[in-house]
This record gives C-alpha cells, sequence and structure tokens, in this order.
C-alpha cells in the first residue's frame, strides 16, 4: 500500500469478512458498455498507469469505478476472489500491483465542453468506450442519478477525483456549480 513504510504491524488474527459486499460472480462477465468524453489531462493519466502497469485502459477505468461504487475493502476482496478463482493453489503476495493480480496477462469527434471544463481540466475531445459488468453500470447508474448526471458525466467526474485528486475535483466541481441549470447537462448517453 504505501510505499514508504516505517515498521511492519500486520493485524495479527483472523479479520471477520464483511457481510455487505456485492457478490463478486456478478462481475465475471463485462457485457454492458458506456462511452466516456474525457479530456487529455485524463486520457495522458490513464495512459501514463497503462503503461507502467501494463494494463488496458477499460480496465483501469472498471478497477477506477468498482472501487468508487463499493469501497477499498470491496475492491481488494474482489481482487483475492478472482484470484483465488483463477488459481485456486496461489493467493497474491502482497508485492504485486493490485491490478496485476487482477489482469496478470493483460499487456498492452463529438465534444461539449463549458469554460470551467476548459480551464480545469481542458477540452473533452476523446471518448473511450469501456465494457464493464451490468451490475456495475447499474450501480453506476443509480449513483449518477442521485448526483443528476449521465451515467458517463459521473465516469468523468469519478476519474478527476481519482486521478487528479481532491484539490482539482473540488476547483472544477466549484466551477461548476456557478453555471446556469440549463448548462449543467453536459452530454447525453447513447448506451
Amino acid at each position: 500500500m504505501w510505499p514508504h513504510s516505517k515498521r511492519s504491524s500486520q493485524y495479527g488474527v483472523i479479520a471477520p469478512k464483511p457481510q455487505d459486499w456485492p457478490n463478486f460472480d456478478n462481475f465475471e462477465r463485462s457485457d454492458a458498455s458506456l462511452k466516456v468524453w474525457l479530456p487529455q489531462i485524463l486520457i495522458d493519466r490513464i495512459n501514463w498507469i497503462s503503461k507502467t502497469r501494463e494494463i488496458s485502459r477499460p480496465d483501469i477505468v472498471r478497477a477506477l469505478a468498482f472501487e468508487n461504487v463499493y469501497g477499498r475493502v470491496a475492491y481488494e476482496a474482489f481482487i483475492a476472489h478472482a484470484t483465488e478463482k483463477k488459481n485456486p493453489q496461489s493467493l497474491p503476495s502482497s508485492s504485486e500491483s493490485i491490478d496485476q493480480m487482477l489482469h496478470p496477462n493483460i499487456r498492452r469527434s463529438r465534444s461539449i465542453t463549458t469554460e470551467q471544463d476548459l480551464e480545469h481540466l481542458g477540452k473533452s475531445d476523446e471518448d473511450l468506450t469501456i465494457t464493464l459488468p451490468k451490475k456495475l453500470k447499474a450501480d453506476l447508474t443509480q449513483l449518477a442519478d442521485l448526483h443528476k448526471l449521465t451515467p458517463s458525466s459521473y465516469v468523468r467526474k469519478l476519474l478527476v477525483l481519482h486521478l487528479l485528486g481532491e484539490q482539482i475535483h473540488s476547483q472544477w466541481q466549484k466551477a461548476l456549480g456557478n453555471l446556469p441549470a440549463d448548462l449543467r447537462i453536459l452530454e447525453t448517453d447513447n448506451n
């Protein structure tokens, strides 16, 4: 987890498994899709992770979306579950990247942009279509509805938060909050 650990203090007893995790078997197949329009600053960060970790760009977005919807601990448990199903005799070592454990064999315009997007993120001029499990898309759509966003806009928002950090995210959201209500809808989803 943290690369500059000062001491090794692991929890020494068996921890109980939380009962509120989703059924991980529902995430084995990516049978839905979502097109997300992204500014270059997000594409650059996704490309950097993709290149340095040798993971596909959609896998990065799926992993961040899963963690955003269900939490970090559920994501760690999901990885352990997927790894154990692929190789029941071997659990992953803690030195491996999370994404490498989940995907060990993977190697590698239309745009609507507001002034606030341009100032804080840049123009959304590249689309990334990802396939994802139906359950994850349904839960992302439900969260998007709570935020009064399209699923695509919600995924862009979570990518800004995870890839650029809270400082840029909060500045961007504050600027978007100043928009007139009729300009808040940035796009419509086709999927």
